[in-house]
């Protein structure tokens, strides 16, 4: 993973690069803290620059003092002897660090709120005082830092942004381990920050691309010949896009898949509006989304589900591998469902529904259905006792069959907002392109096959799981602690993580978030 980022990143770093000597065969700064701090510059020095350099406004960087703190434990173990200056210049390991702040606008980020042509400027230096050295040492270890964090955590705060964001990010931010770890040796350090999430190195690479169309001169052309109305030059324009050689039908059938279009392979309105897009706005489109997954955890398990909302769709991946992709029903615009991060628990075969008051009082008036079961103090009661005034009084439940809203088998991921994945009756509305119409749990499409593959160490298969259908006996089983990412992307990877699909956004979050990071 971390391999691939080194490619993609490269064209930020090359023209720093291309004035280093790579053969001067200096020690590495990352091979033991005694070599690592072998320069000319005096501690003196370093010590004050430290006092100046370490200024960070609270009300503009949320996470200052943990920065503030990691910086000055390096320095404190180092003795601080400088990590970046070798003899009267900046070493090699120091320019490799100011190219990785410049490849930053990959990940959507502005170099430049992390000082980089500031840094460049002392890179180009021809010569430098010992102040202007050691100012320039702790300028981007700062830097390098602010940039650290945001790619760990992000650029905001989600829970001021997305009031249905609920997955939290647990990621433990150890700069200075990191900098202080001999083992690590990268050409690009913030590497080790980013999430590691294949998905958001899908979306670098996108980010690249778009980034270069809006500099290749055949492309723009293409592009103002659609606007103006001509399709002469629509294949050509769609090759450069979506980066493919096919022809015809084909080629219009994976761009309309790309965009999340319905594939019929023929010109209509729809893919002539989506063609007429321009670079930026996809570039913006990456950068929202970006930053969302920098507001997920940044490791992976080695197994996890992964619901996408705008997508409607649902993934197991296991060991790297995807052993299940379907699709799913979501949370309609009214009765939305939140993201969420939250382990599955158990599965129950057969599950009986318990009927949230909301939908007793909204769509019923209190008048409840002969296949409901109606209890009052754990006691059940004939149905005709609820009405209108009193229905909280009540629990209204809708024991398990052939009818029942959550169909044969639930999976329970426990959470305030009551939010699961289930079965339904309703198979039919799976054929539907537009599948946001739930109450806000999620139904998946061939739930005892999701099932099978998750309780298949316990040599719990399709057989046992109809035997006990067949039964209609609420069983519970527990599963292992799956992480289940139920996650709102506008822009995601594909089952194969080979593809980035640009969608829909149904719950009309993007712009939000958009203004709130123009605003930052």
């Amino acid at each position: 993973m971390k391999t691939r980022r080194l490619g993609i990143l490269a064209i930020g770093m090359a023209l720093i690069l291309a004035s280093c000597n790579s053969g001067s065969g200096e020690k590495s700064i990352f091979s033991g803290v005694s070599e690592v701090f072998d320069s000319g510059l005096s501690e003196a020095s370093v010590a004050k620059a430290l006092q100046t350099g370490l200024d960070l406004d609270s009300t503009v960087y949320k996470r200052a003092g943990t920065i503030r703190s990691e910086i000055a434990l390096i320095y404190e173990k180092s003795g601080n002897k400088p990590l970046w200056i070798d003899g009267k210049s900046i070493s090699e390991k120091g320019k490799k660090a100011i190219a990785s702040i410049g490849s930053l606008g990959l990940d959507g980020l502005d170099p430049e709120k992390y000082q980089f042509s500031k840094l460049q400027q002392a890179l180009t230096a021809k010569e430098s005082s010992e102040e202007n050295l050691a100012n320039t040492e702790i300028l981007l270890t700062r830097s390098l830092a602010l940039a650290a964090s945001d790619l760990t955590f992000g650029l905001l705060n989600p829970a001021e942004v997305d009031k249905e964001w609920h997955s939290d990010n647990d990621s433990i931010f150890s700069f200075a381990e990191v900098l202080l770890d001999d083992k690590l040796h990268k050409d690009n350090i913030l590497d080790v920050f980013r999430p590691s999430n294949p998905r958001y190195a899908l979306m670098q690479k996108e980010m690249e691309k778009w980034t270069r169309l809006k500099s290749d001169t055949s492309y723009v052309k293409f592009k103002e010949l659609v606007q103006g109305g001509s399709l002469n030059a629509l294949q050509d324009l769609i090759r450069k896009e979506i980066q493919s050689e096919e022809a015809d039908t084909l080629l219009i059938k994976s761009y309309q898949y790309l965009n999340h279009l319905s594939t019929s392979g023929k010109v209509d309105e729809e893919l002539l509006k989506v063609a007429r897009r321009q670079p930026d706005d996809y570039i913006k489109q990456l950068k929202i989304n970006m930053e969302r997954m920098r507001w997920l955890p940044n490791k992976l398990d080695n197994q996890y589900i992964w619901v996408s909302i705008p997508q409607a769709e649902i993934d197991y991946y296991k060991d790297g591998n995807n052993l299940f992709h379907n699709r799913t029903i979501v949370g309609s615009r009214s009765n939305r469902t939140p993201s969420i991060l939250k382990p599955m628990q158990n599965i129950v075969i057969c599950p009986p529904w318990g009927v949230p008051l909301s939908i007793v009082g909204k769509e019923y008036g209190g008048r409840i259905p002969a296949r409901y079961e109606v209890y009052r103090g754990g006691k059940r009661v004939p149905n005709s006792m609820v009405n209108a005034g009193n229905y909280r009084q009540f629990a209204v439940r809708q024991p398990p069959g052939p009818s029942a809203a959550l169909g044969y088998v639930k999976f329970n991921l426990p959470n305030k907002w009551d939010i699961y994945l289930h079965d339904t009756p309703n198979r039919s509305l799976f054929g539907n392109k537009v599948r946001y119409m739930s109450h806000g749990c999620v139904r998946v499409k061939e739930p005892r096959v999701l099932a099978a593959l998750l309780l298949e160490h316990q040599n719990i298969g399709i057989d046992s799981i109809n035997n006990i259908i067949k039964k209609n006996r609420t069983t519970p089983i527990n599963t292992d602690k799956i992480p289940v990412y139920i996650s709102y992307f506008t822009a995601n990877a594909d089952s194969t993580m080979k593809n980035m699909l640009y969608l829909t956004d149904p719950y009309r979050k993007d712009s939000v978030l958009m203004q709130k990071l123009a605003l930052k």
